[in-house]
């Protein structure tokens, strides 16, 4: 598990089918946006979702978003 100091999450309007994203910040700090449109059912999901891409360490890897996606869905 990796440590991280802060993580800032947000309740953000996004696009249809998009349910949230992570970004990781210059000073090694996560935000994460949830897609505020979402059941709050669905928004805790994705909330788990996002904490297990910061625990996986898979921002500081050097692989495309689309093949991390793949191989977390897979699990």
């Amino acid at each position: 598990m990796t440590y991280v100091e802060y993580i800032g999450v947000h309740l953000v309007d996004l696009p249809h089918g998009v349910r949230g994203f992570t970004k990781k910040n210059k000073d090694g700090s996560y935000t994460i946006m949830i897609n505020a449109r979402l059941s709050s059912e669905m928004q805790i999901a994705t909330y788990d979702h996002e904490i297990m891409h910061i625990e996986n360490g898979d921002y500081d890897r050097k692989i495309d978003v689309n093949e991390t996606e793949r191989k977390r869905h897979a699990r």
